[in-house]
C-alpha cells in the first residue's frame, strides 16, 4: 500500500452513516461556471472549492495561489484540510495520485466506470480513487463547517465516479451556454493572474474541436441526470438575466440538507459581493474580491468570424436547439 492509500484509510471525521453532500457543477468549460461557482459559494451552508480535480496538480504539486491570495502551502484552510484528510499533504504521493487520475478519471474510462463487470485492477483503482476523494470532500466540509461542498470541476467522468460513491450524496448543476459563445471564448487569448498557472494564459481550442466537445460533454451530463442523480439545468444567459430565479431553482436542490429555502440574501438585483473563497483552481474571476456585476457577455455575436459561427452552429445544431439556442 502506498503512502497515499494509507493516508486515505485514516483521514476525515465523518461516519459511514454521514454521506458528504456535493453540489457538482458540470458542463462545458467557458460556460460561466466560475461565476456560478462564486455565487453558489455564497449560499448559506455551502463551501465552494473551485475545480477540485486540479487540486493535486495546481495546489499540492505546483503550489499555485488559492483564491484567498495565499499560495497553496501557506493557505490555512487547505493546510487543515490536508491534515484532516491525509494527516498532511506531505503524506500524499502526488505523482501516484495523478497517475491514478489518468487511469480512472477520464472520458475514455466511462464504459469501465459504468460497467457492472470490469477488471480487478480497474476496480481497485476506482475504489481507491473514490475513497481518496471522499476523504477530501469530508475534510472540506469539516474544516469549513459547511453542509454542502460545491465543486465546479465540470468533468463528466468525475461526476459519474461521484454518483457511484457510497459516501457521496451527489447533486448536479448542469450549466450551459450558447456553443458559439463558448467557441468564441476558447478562441481568445486570456491572461491569468500571476501565480495561478505556468503558461500565464488560458488554453485555446479550434472552433471544430470546441463544437464537438460541447455536444459530447453536454450529452454525457444529461445522461447522468437520466440515471437518477438530482439535477438542475441552468443556461448562462438565463442566470445573468434572472439570477434570483435561476439560483432559487438550484437552492431547492440542497434545501433538504441545509434547511434554508432562500439562501440568496447576498444577491442585490444584478450584483453581489465576492466575499472571498478558497477555490483552488478555476477561471480568473475567482481571484477577485468585492462587487461583481452580472452582465451578459455576447461579444461573439459581433466579433466571432462568421465562418466559425456557422461551423459551430452546424456541428451543434440538434442539441443546441434542444436547449433553446435557435
Amino acid at each position: 500500500m502506498t503512502d497515499t492509500a494509507e493516508a486515505a484509510q485514516g483521514g476525515g471525521t465523518g461516519t459511514a452513516a454521514d454521506p458528504v453532500t456535493v453540489l457538482y457543477v458540470s458542463g462545458m468549460p467557458r460556460s460561466g461556471s466560475t461565476l456560478l461557482d462564486l455565487m453558489l459559494g455564497q449560499f448559506v451552508g455551502h463551501c465552494d472549492v473551485g475545480e477540485l480535480f486540479y487540486l493535486w496538480q495546481s495546489g499540492v504539486e505546483r503550489n499555485f495561489r488559492c483564491a484567498c491570495g495565499e499560495h497553496f502551502d501557506a493557505c490555512p484552510f487547505w493546510g487543515e484540510v490536508g491534515r484532516r484528510a491525509y494527516g498532511g499533504w506531505s503524506n500524499v504521493d502526488v505523482a501516484d495520485v495523478r497517475a491514478l487520475q489518468r487511469r480512472v478519471d477520464a472520458t475514455g474510462r466511462l464504459p469501465l466506470i459504468l460497467s457492472p463487470r470490469t477488471s480487478p485492477a480497474f476496480e481497485r483503482d476506482l475504489d481507491r480513487y473514490t475513497e481518496l476523494l471522499t476523504k477530501l470532500y469530508r475534510a472540506v466540509a469539516d474544516v469549513s463547517g459547511a453542509k454542502v461542498v460545491v465543486d465546479s470541476t465540470k468533468r463528466p467522468s468525475l461526476a459519474y465516479i461521484l454518483a457511484r460513491a457510497p459516501q457521496i450524496d451527489l447533486r448536479l448543476v448542469h450549466v450551459l451556454r450558447d456553443p458559439r459563445g463558448v467557441a468564441y471564448s476558447w478562441s481568445q487569448v486570456v491572461e491569468l493572474p500571476e501565480g495561478t498557472s505556468t503558461k500565464g494564459r488560458m488554453n485555446q481550442r479550434s472552433a471544430r474541436l470546441t463544437a464537438r466537445r460541447w455536444v459530447t460533454v453536454n450529452a454525457m451530463v444529461a445522461a447522468l441526470g437520466r440515471r437518477g442523480v438530482p439535477r438542475v439545468t441552468v443556461r448562462y444567459e438565463d442566470l445573468v438575466r434572472d439570477p434570483r430565479g435561476e439560483l432559487s431553482r438550484i437552492a431547492a436542490l440542497t434545501a433538504d440538507v441545509t434547511g434554508v429555502v432562500d439562501p440568496l440574501a447576498f444577491l442585490r438585483d444584478n450584483e453581489f459581493d465576492q466575499a472571498g473563497s478558497h477555490a483552488v483552481a478555476g477561471g480568473r474571476i475567482r481571484m477577485r474580491s468585492g462587487p461583481i456585476t452580472l452582465a451578459l457577455d455576447e461579444k461573439w455575436r459581433r466579433e466571432y468570424a462568421p465562418g466559425n459561427r456557422r461551423l459551430v452552429a452546424a456541428l451543434t445544431w440538434p442539441l443546441r436547439r434542444r436547449y433553446g439556442y435557435h
